[in-house]
């Protein structure tokens, strides 16, 4: 039987109240974080004690103590639980001192190398594993594989080269057929860029740089397939692996390339990987704009996986002092309780017409602390209640079409390098034409159920005849935008390829105006008008505002009726255009019931 998305609250903190508010709000499920590590800010992830406190050495007191404090108070609760992979200091401090790597959080890349740090933290996942399933098992729904750096296997080591990752490097070569490498590239050669002021790489002079990057992806990719794998052998049939990865969407300077988040599709052909989890947008949070998805949702689903929208962003009453000496300075708020339920209210829609699960991450407490805040998170409940469902899926005309492996020529480390925010910035413009759009990649192009009319294309650097003919195959009669450095290299040679269709050379030409102006021309169905956030599906239409005043929505079919769910009200009968006068800033959710 198909279940519901999640519907899930999630704090690094023990927020036991909160969490008894959210349980009497309806919400039966909560993530919980036995983590043995610090943040990126130094301080401990949890509040409650470490549980892996040596080789093989484990305290499952405190693990049981964050499943069991929660069903006190709720006990038909259902876990997300996240395993945190990470290396406790202890670790770090043995394997280092072994001349091995131990920091997994700012070197996943390096111990997926190490076959000493793999046995002993594949020990822990395990154990852990046994002993949650043994006491737990039927609340758990699922396990979250929690490594690299803020636990998004990550790497922040900019590539750097040890002694196991070289070896691994050149066995990695000589399974795909390619050229031999005394080792690693040194940093000098990792980071040099042959063009455009040191912004992109050559397919001649930077080959092994660029041979190199794919490989560091390919490394991490593998390891969380290898966990992925392990733990499913302790898992029921019904309990879901989750990761969180891909984050091609938001990576940027000393991010894009290095932190290996590009070969995500080897974990979207994982069997054992169900579902990945991303952060909102981080570029386009403020009222008014149109948030995101950090991964490409649409690939994700087109190869039959799901996945969590998390919701972290920052109320008016959001903790952010952690100390009384450290405080989150680089965040910036929602300004009060009617700006947090717009913008919480419209994470929740696009969520919801995704098909996609979400939790409300009270990140270090204090979030939903405002009365109306927490009563309108009730009433979003209540509405997934009623519409939540895995299938749902947007109706867009509009794809944005990302090639990973073109991307590897961006050299993220340049500083300033403005393309390092091409695929974020693309996603602001779509958040604002008029129409849903949808976020592919290359590779799932031949599983399209549905062609789009138009298809935005950013830094495709590298076109040779393989993906020349993909085009041509999978999106005939697509009107295509060629977006920033496009057709530079036939993979071989750095030479100007031909591009059928608009090339915008600057990213920056791309505005809402004119991709509303080109998706007009392509036959697109435009719902709303320009600067208008909005997300339409079969009988749902969501739509943000910033500010008040008269807004026209025009249908693809006539409505019988037009409610709008936050308000219970009827706005439209029998028509296909109706106009709504927003209360800004303000999320709305129409309910389309067709005519019969």
């Amino acid at each position: 039987m198909k279940r519901k998305p999640f519907f899930a609250y999630r704090s690094f903190r023990k927020e036991l109240p909160t969490r008894k508010q959210f349980a009497d709000l309806g919400i039966r499920q909560f993530c919980i974080f036995p983590a043995n590590t610090v943040n990126a800010l130094g301080q401990p992830y949890s509040e409650y004690p470490p549980v892996w406190l040596g080789d093989r050495c484990y305290d499952f007191e405190a693990f049981d103590r964050q499943f069991d404090d929660i069903l006190a108070f709720c006990p038909e609760a259902e876990f997300l639980l996240m395993v945190d992979l990470n290396s406790p200091p202890w670790l770090v401090r043995q394997l280092q001192c072994l001349r091995q790597p131990g920091d997994s959080f700012c070197e996943v890349s390096e111990v997926l190398c190490s076959e000493l740090w793999l046995d002993t933290t594949m020990h822990c996942l395990e154990t852990l594993l046994e002993h949650a399933q043994e006491k737990y098992a039927d609340h758990i729904r699922c396990v979250i594989l929690a490594c690299g750096a803020t636990d998004e296997w990550m790497d922040y080591s900019l590539g750097a080269e040890s002694d196991d990752k070289r070896r691994r490097f050149l066995a990695w070569l000589h399974e795909n057929n390619l050229p031999e490498q005394k080792s690693i590239p040194d940093f000098a050669r990792r980071y040099h860029a042959e063009h455009c002021d040191g912004m992109l790489r050559d397919p001649e002079a930077d080959r092994e740089a660029l041979t190199y990057w794919k490989f560091h992806s390919e490394l991490i990719a593998d390891g969380i397939c290898r966990f992925a794998e392990v733990a499913r052998k302790h898992l029921r049939s019904e309990q879901e692996i989750g990761v969180f990865f891909g984050y091609l969407m938001e990576l940027g300077e000393k991010s894009m390339v290095s932190c290996g988040h590009l070969a995500y599709e080897r974990v979207v052909r994982s069997k054992e990987v169900d579902f990945f989890i991303a952060p909102g947008d981080y570029c386009d949070r403020a009222i008014g704009g149109g948030g995101g998805f950090q991964s490409l949702h649409g690939a994700l689903r087109l190869n039959g996986k799901q996945f969590l929208h998390e919701l972290d962003h920052h109320t008016h009453t959001a903790n952010l002092q952690l100390t009384p000496h450290i405080r989150v300075s680089w965040c910036r708020p929602w300004p009060n309780a009617k700006a947090d339920i717009a913008g919480l209210r419209r994470e929740f829609c696009r969520t919801l017409l995704h098909g996609a699960s979400l939790w409300w991450f009270d990140m270090w407490g204090g979030y939903y602390s405002d009365p109306e805040v927490l009563r309108s998170i009730g009433e979003m409940r209540k509405l997934w209640e009623f519409l939540a469902d895995a299938d749902r899926l947007p109706d867009a005309e509009v794809a944005l079409i990302a090639d990973p492996e073109s991307v590897l020529y961006c050299n993220d480390l340049r500083k300033g390098n403005p393309l390092c925010h091409i695929f974020h910035e693309a996603q602001k413009v779509c958040n604002r034409f008029g129409a849903p759009y949808v976020l592919y990649d290359r590779a799932s192009l031949p599983l399209l159920r549905r062609v789009p009319k138009l298809a935005i294309l950013p830094l495709w650097v590298e076109l040779d005849d393989v993906r020349r003919q993909e085009l041509e195959r999978c999106l005939p009669g697509t009107r295509l935008v060629w977006l920033g450095p496009c057709g530079l290299s036939d993979g071989s040679r750095w030479e100007q390829q031909p591009l059928p269709g608009l090339h915008l050379p600057e990213y920056t030409q791309l505005t809402p105006e004119l991709l509303r102006k080109e998706a007009a021309a392509a036959g697109v169905h435009l719902y709303g008008e320009c600067n208008l956030p909005l997300w339409a599906t079969e009988d749902l239409l969501s739509c943000h505002s910033a500010e008040s005043g008269k807004r026209t929505f025009r249908l693809k079919c006539k409505a019988a009726a037009v409610i709008e769910l936050f308000s219970g009200k009827t706005v439209a009968e029998h028509t296909a255009e109706f106009c709504y006068v927003f209360d800004g800033p303000e999320t709305v959710l129409f309910h389309l019931i067709p005519e019969k």
